[in-house]
């Protein structure tokens, strides 16, 4: 039984085809978790601010959501080789559910702060076990693809979710708006029961993966950028006074699922080097004009240009993290590499936090950019070996 068990999971793996039930239905799962993701993302802060929070605190609430995450996405990576991809994320769609229903009950700074420690541990072990069984899935020479064309599930997301939580903000306030965000991630869970599993498990496996490091280390010095979008960008565009903020992460959103799928083929066609790189730069020089917008035109354009690198960069590290490490220790390496994007999202919310408080928007954004510049660098520097890979 064991042997026809693995050989059916062998014939999952190796075959060709992309848009199997496993990579559908993992995707679709993952639209609606991160739509309910996405809904907070531009609300939280608001709401923040209406119980008393000051804008390190914001932060801090903001941070600590990807910091719990990152501190378990080891131990969740070795979990999902040594128990099997599809019981860590139903475990983990389920705690995310139950932490959205209870955001209503949060009247303080610190019970929301310990609510984000669950709601952190909920994301980071669905996020991880979902990324690694589309890691199985993915054909080898479509991998670039593969990662490209999951990724738009989060950027639909990102498309529709920000700009619709205010609409309902304004419309219903925040009780409606958390009950409707229990209601996706409700979903989320209905649309991952289904899925098979696709590895056997091995109960040996590392709590780190080497071979992630340098890759991760990459996504961390562009995810740490995306913390200070995440956390002040909605109180930037109101001192600009730009009503709806939501407008940034449609216009980011749309140009990430225009981009995310030819940027995957392309690094599987020219290597990852070919379009890390220049995707890289992108998100410095929307950065750049960012940290000078005052217009809502310029808003829209530092959207773009951001979205653009992000689209870029995003799906072919990834992809470059797959190809060096082997099925066993698929798990591990994911949690490594999720564990630095939240990581970077974590640390950009708290220390940019800090130089937003003292120095203001132009000067943190600025610095984000040149943070970014610097990854490209060492990327550049690198001495890899010269593959299709890199």
């Amino acid at each position: 039984m064991n042997f026809i068990k693995e050989y059916c999971m062998e014939k999952t793996i190796k075959n060709d085809t992309l848009f199997s039930k496993n990579f559908v239905l993992t995707s679709l799962s993952t639209f609606a978790l991160f739509t309910s993701f996405y809904f907070l993302l531009i609300t939280l802060p608001i709401y923040i601010e209406k119980i008393g929070g000051t804008e390190s605190e914001i932060g801090l609430i903001i941070g600590v959501f990807t910091i719990s995450a990152v501190a378990l996405r080891p131990f969740i990576g070795q979990e999902v080789d040594r128990r099997g991809r599809k019981i860590i994320l139903i475990s983990g769609i389920v705690v995310f559910f139950l932490s959205m229903l209870l955001y209503d009950y949060t009247k303080s700074v610190t019970s929301l702060l310990l609510l984000r420690v669950l709601h952190g541990v909920g994301w980071g072990a669905a996020t991880t076990a979902a990324t690694t069984l589309i890691a199985d899935i993915a054909p080898p020479n479509r991998r670039g693809e593969a990662m490209g064309v999951f990724g738009m599930a989060s950027n639909i997301a990102m498309a529709i979710g920000p700009a619709l939580s205010m609409i309902l903000l304004l419309k219903y306030d925040f009780p409606i708006l958390f009950t409707i965000c229990a209601g996706i991630a409700m979903v989320s869970l209905l649309l991952a029961l289904p899925i098979s599993e696709t590895v056997i498990v091995h109960p040996k496996t590392p709590l780190f993966s080497k071979e992630a490091l340098f890759p991760s280390a990459l996504m961390f010095t562009v995810s740490l950028t995306y913390g200070s979008i995440v956390s002040f960008l909605s109180l930037f565009a109101q001192k600009q006074g730009i009503a709806n903020p939501g407008v940034f992460f449609t216009v980011f959103a749309v140009t990430l699922i225009l981009v995310r799928a030819l940027a995957g083929k392309l690094s599987d066609a020219k290597g990852r080097k070919f379009v890390i790189i220049p995707g890289m730069v992108f998100i410095a020089a929307g950065l750049g004009v960012l940290s000078t917008a005052s217009a809502l035109e310029t808003f829209l354009a530092a959207a773009l240009l951001y979205g653009l690198g992000f689209g870029l960069v995003h799906p072919s590290l990834m992809a470059f993290l797959v190809d060096k490490v082997s099925d066993k220790g698929r798990g591990a390496a994911m949690g490594t590499f999720t564990a630095s994007f939240d990581l970077g999202i974590g640390t950009g919310s708290i220390l940019l936090g800090l130089v937003l408080q003292y120095y203001g928007f132009q000067l943190m954004y600025t610095l984000g950019g040149l943070i970014v510049l610097t990854g490209a660098v060492l990327l550049i520097a690198s001495n890899g070996k010269a593959s299709r890979q890199m």
